[in-house]
């Protein structure tokens, strides 16, 4: 029998992610740039990327949960699970996949779930907890309420599952290095930092580069120099992945700048930049923006004069604060 439609209503959750985006003002990436510069802890700024990306996630789950109980019942998990197994519904549908199993995508590679198994893993996991919360003395109902539409009274066992899933979106969120708000706000550092130095957008630099025949993945920056165009990519991701570092300078090149914040003690990212000419910036002690003049100034062309930054904390913050408000707009392209 063919699946009645569903709509997951996709387009609502980018939207979302996009107006999260602008949840950034030039005055609040001003400062995250400015706590980067002087080589302090900036996560507890940075931490509302991730935290408004969860709540559209979270808003758009609710809504599509809700739906879902009034049109398909009982076996709302079930059917809401197959409309996310048709083609052409995009990667958040392959994300919710997962998340209605309670899993976290990471979860998932790990117990070795392959995509044709997640129905009966589904099945037999959701059996195994309603009947454990049958033993289980009170059971609390969550009811779902959204304008325009029926309340909703979820059963014990539906209401546990339901945050289940919604754990294991947080966890995925919060574990992946795909938060769209935190891309567009590293691309915003790096256009901060050159235009600070007195480069000018669309000019000298741009922004957002996307894969091309030279680079699998996008950038987020080029500088337009003598020797041609220099790669540049921010990576905010402490020392908990150093992977990720790595793929950077595969990224950029050389010649290219990668910016880290941080890097473990036994990391060979510093060896292996070194060793394919690129120059690894590490943020600390108020130099990122020197180290980045250095590195550029004897590769651009006589007509883009660089500016040469200062180091203490009052100057920084004076020279910031000079800078148009246009030199700290977040992208508004948000993407999963």
């Amino acid at each position: 029998m063919a699946l009645p439609t569903f709509d997951l209503d996709i387009a609502s959750l980018r939207a979302g992610l996009t107006a999260a985006s602008r949840g950034y003002t030039p005055d609040d990436v001003r400062e995250i740039v400015l706590t980067i510069l002087l080589g302090k802890n900036y996560r507890r700024i940075t931490e509302k990327a991730t935290r408004l990306e969860i709540s559209v996630f979270m808003s758009w789950l609710l809504d599509l949960c809700h739906r879902a109980v009034i049109q398909f019942g009982e076996d709302w998990l079930e059917r809401l699970q197959e409309v996310c197994a048709r083609r052409g519904t995009g990667p958040e549908a392959k994300w919710l996949r997962v998340w209605l199993m309670g899993l976290a995508l990471k979860t998932t590679h790990n117990l070795g779930i392959a995509v044709r198994d997640y129905p009966t893993y589904l099945q037999q996991i959701k059996l195994e907890s309603d009947a454990v919360l049958n033993l289980q003395p009170h059971q609390t109902s969550l009811e779902l309420r959204t304008e325009g539409t029926s309340p909703i009274t979820l059963s014990g066992g539906d209401s546990a599952w339901l945050l289940q899933i919604a754990g294991a979106a947080v966890l995925t969120l919060r574990g992946s290095k795909k938060s769209s708000v935190g891309k567009l706000l590293e691309k915003a550092i790096a256009r901060a930092c050159l235009t600070a130095l007195g480069l000018k957008e669309n000019e000298h630099f741009n922004l957002n580069l996307a894969a091309d025949e030279e680079v699998e993945r996008e950038i987020d920056a080029e500088v337009n120099t003598r020797r041609g165009r220099v790669r540049m990519d921010v990576a905010l991701i402490g020392t908990g992945n150093q992977e990720v570092s790595e793929d950077k300078l595969s990224r950029v090149g050389r010649n290219g700048i990668v910016i880290v914040d941080k890097l473990g003690p036994k990391s060979k990212v510093p060896g292996n930049a070194s060793k394919n000419g690129v120059e690894l910036i590490i943020i600390q002690n108020n130099l990122l923006l020197s180290a980045l003049y250095n590195h550029l100034s004897p590769l651009m062309p006589a007509s883009a004069t660089l500016k040469e930054p200062p180091t203490n904390e009052l100057e920084l913050r004076e020279m910031l604060k000079n800078l148009p408000d246009s030199a700290f707009m977040v992208p508004t392209e948000a993407t999963i």
